[in-house]
C-alpha cells in the first residue's frame, strides 16, 4: 500500500505516544483513535491539533460489544478503513509463576483478545471493499525473545501476536492486503504503565517513579511511526525498530536451530504430508511478498 491520503486509519491505544496517528495524518490519512481513558482522548486531540481528519473513540478493546460499535462508528465518520493498528498493550507486575486468574485474564483480554476483537470487526469491511490495505498488529520484543519473570505473562500474549500476524499475512494476501507485527522495545508511550495508570484512575494506585524514568529513555514514537509508515509502504513482515537485540535474538534462534536432530528417520507418508504443507507455505508466502513489488 503506497497511498495514504484520504484513506482511514484505525488505531487502537492510539493516545499513547501518537507516533502512528501523527504520521498518519502528516500523509493525508483520516484517523481515527480509540483509547480507553477520556483523559488520554482529550489530550491526544490537542497535540496533534483540531483536524476534521481525526475522530477520537473511548474505547476497552477487550469488550467485544465496544469494539464492534468502534468499527461503525467509524465507518459512519470516515467510511471504508485501510489500515488497522492493534496497537494497544497492557502488563501487570506479578511474576509470570505468581500471577493469578486476574492477572492471566487482565493482559490476555486487552493485548491478544482485543487484537482479536479488532479482526473480527475491522476484517470483514476491509476485504470487501476491495482497495487493499494494511494491518500493523504491535507485538514487542518479548514476544521474540525470553523475558525476566515479572513480563512473563505480557511476553505470552505478545507471543500470541507474532505468531497471529505471521499466519494472518498469508490468509489476507489474496485480498491485497499485507500485515506487518510490530516489535519494538521500549518507548516514550503509556503502554508500560497503561494498566497502572488505569488502577491510578479507577484505584488510586501510584505509577512507580522508576518506571517512569524508564520510559523516558526510550525511542521516540514519532520515529517508530515513520517506521510504521515505511513497513506498510513496502509490505514489511517485520518491523524492528530497536537494533540492540540482533545478538539477543541470534542467540535464541541459534538455541532452537541446535536442539534440532541432525541424523533421522522419516516415513515417507509423513514427508508427503510435510513437503505438501511447506509447499503450500511457500505459495502463500510469494503470493504476501509480492504485494509489496506489485505497484514499484
Amino acid at each position: 500500500m503506497r497511498e495514504f491520503a484520504g484513506k482511514t486509519a484505525f488505531i487502537t491505544g492510539g493516545a499513547s505516544g501518537l507516533g502512528m496517528a501523527r504520521a498518519f495524518l502528516a500523509r493525508g490519512m483520516k484517523v481515527v483513535i480509540g483509547d480507553l481513558l477520556q483523559a488520554h482522548l482529550d489530550e491526544a486531540r490537542g497535540d496533534l491539533g483540531a483536524s476534521n481528519r481525526l475522530h477520537c473513540i473511548r474505547l476497552d478493546v477487550s469488550d467485544r460489544a465496544a469494539m464492534a460499535a468502534a468499527a461503525r462508528e467509524t465507518a459512519a465518520v470516515f467510511g471504508d478503513v485501510h489500515v488497522l493498528c492493534n496497537n494497544v498493550g497492557v502488563s501487570q507486575r506479578n511474576p509470570i509463576d505468581e500471577a493469578s486468574y486476574a492477572d492471566w485474564d487482565y493482559v490476555l483480554s486487552v493485548n491478544l483478545g482485543g487484537t482479536i476483537a479488532g479482526l473480527v470487526e475491522f476484517l470483514p469491511g476491509m476485504k470487501a471493499h476491495g482497495e487493499g490495505g494494511h494491518v500493523v498488529n504491535t507485538s514487542s520484543m518479548a514476544g521474540m525473545i525470553p523475558v525476566p519473570a515479572f513480563a512473563g505473562v505480557y511476553a505470552t500474549s505478545k507471543f500470541a501476536v507474532r505468531g497471529l500476524s505471521d499466519a494472518l499475512r498469508l490468509a489476507l494476501a489474496p485480498y491485497g492486503i499485507g500485515v506487518s507485527v510490530l516489535c519494538p522495545g521500549l518507548v516514550r508511550t503509556r503502554a508500560m504503565t497503561a494498566g497502572d495508570l488505569y488502577r491510578a484512575e479507577h484505584e488510586h494506585a501510584d505509577v512507580p517513579a522508576e518506571l517512569r524514568e524508564t520510559i523516558d529513555g526510550g525511542m521516540d514514537p514519532a520515529a517508530v511511526g515513520e517506521l510504521v509508515v515505511k513497513a506498510i509502504e513496502e509490505n514489511r513482515p517485520y518491523i524492528f525498530p530497536h537494533g540492540e537485540f540482533v545478538p539477543e535474538v541470534k542467540a535464541y534462534s541459534d538455541e532452537m536451530l541446535a536442539a534440532f536432530p541432525t541424523e533421522f528417520e522419516m516415513d515417507e507418508r509423513r514427508r508427503t504430508g510435510e513437503e505438501r504443507r511447506a509447499r503450500m507455505t511457500a505459495e502463500a508466502k510469494a503470493v504476501a511478498d509480492a504485494l509489496g513489488k506489485a505497484d514499484q
